[in-house]
């Protein structure tokens, strides 16, 4: 008999100041034990060797759960570890209808390269990025801008702070990383990339929400 376990990932920094302002990420995943066991595992040696360098929290917050029947784990990935910008490319390589990204941060050539390409596609390409890095060095904001892709600024006097992608509406990349080369190659972040339709549903009604308010 298959057994469950619960798994959390998100872009929420724990601070006081995210906590009161940054726009809220989370998800609650039932998953079988094949893909637990792989997240489990994975999960378990890069959590060791960041441990000790951790300190505990003073205070705790609630969150809001969403419980989804159906989930399947795609791909899990740790930034300087593995390559998580090229599965982020060949997720978008491999899109057949529509791109939504959602991301605080996006200073990656390769990524903006792979959003060129499915608009060239005819695909249906959306973009926002937070406003107070959409003029940062490297930003990909401009240059996405000027190749068509149509991309936005948010709107939300504090931060925009997801990072989630939605591909043909059924599949679900988010976590910590943003779309940058300090992500990649600096940071400790992580990625995940689930398939599940009412997880989509709900990163895309999110998306559209941001995307509304957002300006060009």
């Amino acid at each position: 008999m298959a057994t469950t376990t619960t798994t959390m990932t998100s872009s929420f920094t724990v601070t006081r100041y995210t906590t009161l302002y940054s726009t809220l990420q989370t998800k609650v995943l039932e998953t079988t034990t094949l893909y637990a066991t792989m997240v489990r595992t994975t999960t378990s040696t890069i959590f060791s060797t960041v441990w000790s360098t951790t300190v505990r929290a003073t205070t705790s917050t609630i969150f809001s759960t969403v419980w989804a029947e159906s989930v399947s784990v795609l791909e899990v990935c740790f930034s300087r570890t593995m390559n998580c910008a090229q599965k982020i490319v060949s997720l978008i390589d491999s899109a057949n209808r529509s791109v939504y990204v959602a991301v605080y941060s996006f200073t990656r050539d390769d990524i903006a390269d792979a959003l060129i390409r499915a608009r060239e596609r005819g695909l249906d390409v959306r973009v926002v990025v937070e406003s107070e890095r959409a003029y940062e060095r490297g930003s990909e904001y401009l240059r996405l801008r000027w190749a068509g892709v149509d991309i936005r600024l948010d709107t939300n006097s504090n931060l925009m702070h997801h990072k989630f992608m939605v591909i043909d509406g059924k599949i679900v990349g988010t976590g910590s990383y943003n779309f940058s080369v300090s992500a990649e190659d600096f940071n400790d972040e992580n990625f995940i990339v689930l398939i599940s339709g009412e997880i989509a549903e709900l990163y895309s009604s999110e998306f559209m929400r941001v995307w509304m308010a957002a300006q060009p």
